[in-house]
């Protein structure tokens, strides 16, 4: 099974997506930013990330930008999971290498079907 790490400054997001992830049949890293996020790859394998887009002290869009600028971590896949539609940013992550853009309010399916695509079981 995999580890998932998902990136949210809120509490209800992490802990649905934790839910989802356990689940899923995998296991759930939380972190409540991009910074945070960037630490938990330090002591975490990880196999497939969520992220918030707007989040303090980091956000995801540059969290991203460092994960690829990390060997080991540039081909993990990453979703950004987010209440942000606009095309601008959209095509920002797609160009940093983001693999995928579901809104908020959480869907299940969607992130099911997410986790089953991007990760081997």
């Amino acid at each position: 099974m995999g580890n998932i790490l998902i990136v949210d400054d809120s509490s209800l997001i992490r802990s649905v997506a934790s839910e989802a992830t356990i689940e899923a049949g995998h296991t759930p890293i939380v972190a409540v930013n991009g910074e945070d996020g960037l630490e938990k790859l330090q002591s975490n394998y990880i196999d497939l990330i969520f992220s918030d887009v707007n989040m303090p002290v980091m956000d995801g869009l540059e969290m991203v930008e460092k994960i690829k600028a990390i060997e080991e971590y540039k081909f993990v896949p990453i979703i950004m999971l987010t209440t942000e539609s606009n095309p601008d940013l959209k095509a920002k992550g797609k160009a940093l290498g983001v693999k995928g853009w579901l809104l908020k309010p959480f869907n299940r399916d969607k992130f099911f079907t997410a986790v089953k695509k991007l990760i081997r079981t």
